[in-house]
């Protein structure tokens, strides 16, 4: 006797895309897209982040992000499984023993980042180049390295990696907002254009002691 197994969703007035959804493909043997997983940082990480970068990292913050970050192997099959698990209506995992998701005390035990603390709102600075010039010592080209606040992480690489050895206190500390600048556009904020970063988050960082307060 041939057994009909049904995939689901048992109650479709929650889950109204299935008709959308990847597992409809997967589950009709029809070929499906394979995503692109995108990495930014390994360049800086086969020389090796300085040490007197990672100071101030670790006054920000984010030295839980670097060590999670640096040590990361991307398994692309895993990735494919959880997106074929990922539902858009619910912004959840469904998997066989429920529904799962990411919450803030997975991000603190993975991330070392504090989840209580300051909000991050923003800030009221529109002029993006000059912020960029004044906290990183560097200024971008608008319309090629800057479009309004996203900036190309490939310009953050160009011009940070590789911390000169006479270099003062404030160079390292451009160098280390840069770096950490980059973290997030790899990592906490990233974001679907693969290659920019909101420097909207730059003015947290004009004080590294400031910055670790924040949530």
């Amino acid at each position: 006797m041939q057994v009909s197994v049904d995939p689901g969703p048992i109650d479709p007035s929650v889950l109204t895309l299935q008709a959308t959804h990847r597992s409809e493909d997967v589950w009709h043997g029809l070929d499906v897209q394979v995503d692109r997983c995108r990495e930014h940082l390994r360049s800086i990480f086969h020389t090796g982040v300085d040490d007197r970068i990672l100071h101030y990292v670790r006054l920000a913050g984010f030295y839980g992000v670097h060590r999670l970050v640096s040590t990361l192997h991307i398994d692309r099959a895993l990735l494919t499984a959880l997106l074929e698990r990922w539902r858009q209506e619910t912004h959840t995992f469904h998997l066989p023993v429920g529904e799962v998701t990411i919450t803030l005390g997975d991000v603190a035990v993975l991330a070392g980042l504090p989840i209580e603390g300051r909000a991050v709102t923003g800030t009221a600075c529109r002029l993006w180049v000059d912020l960029v010039h004044r906290l990183l010592g560097v200024r971008p080209h608008p319309g090629t390295d800057i479009r309004g606040s996203a900036l190309r992480m490939a310009w953050l690489r160009e011009h940070f990696v590789g911390l000169p050895a006479d270099a003062d206190d404030d160079v390292v500390q451009q160098y280390a907002r840069a770096y950490i600048l980059m973290l997030m556009g790899a990592s906490t904020f990233a974001d679907k254009s693969g290659n920019e970063v909101q420097v909207l988050y730059l003015p947290i960082l004009e004080s590294f002691d400031v910055a670790a307060v924040y949530s």
